[in-house]
C-alpha cells in the first residue's frame, strides 16, 4: 500500500476503534476542517509530515514507521489489528428526516441528504447499502418508530417487485412504503401496513397515497430493520 493508502487504512480504523464518531468528528478531534481532512484524504492536497503525525499521534499504538517508512505492521501491539476488522462493511447512516408514514413528513434540507455516520451493516445484511431510522408509526408493528431500517438502493425503477417495502426519495421527504401498482400510468401506489381507522368515519388514518415515479430521486428496497427494546438490552433483528 501506499503512504495515502496507509492513511485512509488508519482513519478508518480510528473510527472503528472509537476515537472518532465519523469522518467530520475525526477531522475537528485532529484539529483540520472537514473540508480540508476530505482534501488530503483524497488526494486534492499533498500528504504533509504534519498531517501525519498528528493522525498517527491520535493512539499511542500507531505504530509511525508503517506509513512513514512503509515497514512493520499498522499497530505496535498486534492485538488490535485493522485486519480483524477488515471484514466489516460501513454504509452511510442517515438520521434525518426518515418516515414510515406521510403525516409525519417534513420537509428535508441539504444537510438531511447527507449521512451522520458510516456504520457496520453487519452479518445479517451484507447486501445493504444503506441504513436509516424510522420514524412515524403508519408502517407498524412491521416497521417501530426508532429502529434502524436497513436498505438495498434500487438502480433501475423498472425492477420495482410490488407488495414489497421501499424507502422512497424526493427532493422533499423519505418515506417507508408498501409498493403495489397504481391505475394510474408512470405512478406507484405506496401503501401504509398499519390499518388503523378513525373511529367517526371508519377511513384509515394512514390512506394510500400515489408517487410519481419520476419525482423519486432515490429508491431503496428495505431488506429488514434492527430495534431495541427499551426495557432491555436485547437487539431484535428482522430480515425480510
Amino acid at each position: 500500500m501506499t503512504k495515502i493508502e496507509r492513511v485512509k487504512k488508519l482513519s478508518k480504523w480510528l473510527i472503528f476503534d472509537g476515537f472518532a464518531d465519523n469522518d467530520a468528528d475525526l477531522a475537528k478531534k485532529l484539529g483540520y476542517s472537514k473540508s480540508s481532512f476530505s482534501q488530503i484524504i483524497n488526494e486534492k492536497v499533498p500528504l504533509s509530515t504534519k498531517f501525519i503525525e498528528t493522525l498517527c499521534n491520535a493512539n499511542e499504538n500507531i505504530n509511525k514507521v508503517w506509513i512513514t517508512d512503509l515497514k512493520g505492521t499498522m499497530l505496535k501491539s498486534t492485538s488490535n489489528l485493522l485486519s480483524n476488522r477488515e471484514d466489516k462493511k460501513l454504509i452511510p447512516f442517515y438520521d434525518g428526516v426518515v418516515t414510515a408514514g406521510m403525516q409525519e413528513i417534513a420537509i428535508m434540507d441539504a444537510t438531511q441528504h447527507q449521512p451522520a455516520e458510516m456504520i457496520d451493516a453487519g452479518d445479517w445484511f451484507r447486501d445493504a447499502t444503506a441504513a436509516m431510522r424510522v420514524h412515524g408509526d403508519s408502517m407498524y408493528p412491521e416497521y417501530k418508530s426508532g429502529s434502524i431500517a436497513a436498505l438495498r438502493e434500487v438502480k433501475n425503477k423498472r425492477l420495482v417487485v410490488y407488495g414489497q417495502d421501499y424507502l422512497i426519495e424526493t427532493t422533499e421527504y423519505r418515506v417507508i412504503k408498501r409498493l403495489q401498482k397504481s391505475d394510474i400510468p408512470q405512478n406507484w401506489l405506496a401503501c401504509s401496513v398499519n390499518e388503523e381507522k378513525y373511529e367517526s368515519s371508519g377511513r384509515l388514518i394512514h390512506e394510500p397515497f400515489d408517487v410519481h415515479i419520476d419525482d423519486v430521486t432515490r429508491l431503496y428496497q428495505v431488506l429488514g430493520n434492527v430495534k431495541r427494546n427499551q426495557s432491555t438490552t436485547v437487539i431484535h433483528t428482522n430480515r425480510t
